[in-house]
């Protein structure tokens, strides 16, 4: 199931596309070529410019440590795409955003993109450990439980304090952590 399209991110301009691409190359090839480090100056301008572009300050090690988790062009567009606070976010579209975090729709960037939206509308919630390591976020070993869309969106908003307008009555199996 996709993203509903007002929680979609937007398409990233090809400009500040280019720019990253240009600036990601000079920093991996100065780390993987060179054997720079955090404290090279080079790098260090190189990582401040790419700052000035993206939506958040990356540090190096995340320059370092990309090729082995995400893609060169998901990393560029993780850098570019904006996630934020949704005033009038309905429980259907909370349900629509998990499941597509369950299916593994998407790029990493987008995977990543509809985390932040969890982590900034359901602040200290930890939606990522909810979804994949529910017994670490309810602190019980015994739990092997797969949890519903819905039974995860209801644990988010109880634990976050924030109830969407439209939230169904869901019976819970297991109660909050403390």
């Amino acid at each position: 199931m996709p993203l509903p399209q007002r929680l979609a991110p937007q398409k990233p301009q090809k400009q500040k596309i280019a720019r990253l691409k240009t600036l990601l190359e000079l920093i991996t090839h100065e780390i993987q070529h060179h054997q720079r480090n955090e404290y090279d100056i080079t790098v260090q301008k190189h990582i401040s410019q790419w700052n000035e572009i993206a939506v958040r300050t990356f540090e190096f090690h995340e320059f370092r440590d990309y090729p082995s988790w995400i893609s060169e062009q998901d990393f560029i567009c993780s850098a570019l795409l904006q996630s934020s606070y949704i005033d009038d976010l309905k429980f259907d579209e909370l349900v629509m955003i998990i499941d597509f975090i369950c299916s593994a729709e998407g790029s990493e960037a987008e995977q990543g993109h509809a985390l932040e939206l969890l982590d900034i509308n359901f602040p200290n919630a930890n939606a990522s450990d909810l979804i994949y390591w529910p017994d670490e976020w309810f602190n019980n070993e015994e739990i092997d439980d797969e949890f519903s869309a819905e039974e995860i969106a209801c644990y988010l908003c109880l634990h976050s304090g924030r109830i969407l307008a439209n939230t169904p009555e869901i019976a819970l199996r297991y109660p909050l952590p403390k």
